[in-house]
């Protein structure tokens, strides 16, 4: 039983950050503008390339085309 109070107590503590992040990513103003290639979602194994947020890491969109060739290019 000690080991499902322990597993409860980590899900609501992960419930609190995942909270926490979501609300300073809903009030940053997301001036920073990187792309980067980042996990399609939580679970997946498949990377896409999208414009993240370099201050919240709050994914904000998909990346032009110009963007992607500077991307791929390394510029």
């Amino acid at each position: 039983m000690a080991s499902n109070k322990k597993v409860a107590s980590l899900i609501e503590k992960k419930r609190k950050i995942s909270k926490e992040i979501n609300d300073l990513q809903n009030n940053c103003e997301h001036l920073n503008k990187v792309v980067k290639s980042i996990k399609e979602n939580e679970d997946s194994s498949t990377f896409v390339i999208r414009c993240v947020c370099g201050g919240c890491g709050k994914t904000i969109g998909v990346p032009t085309q110009q963007e992607l060739k500077k991307y791929l290019n390394g510029r």
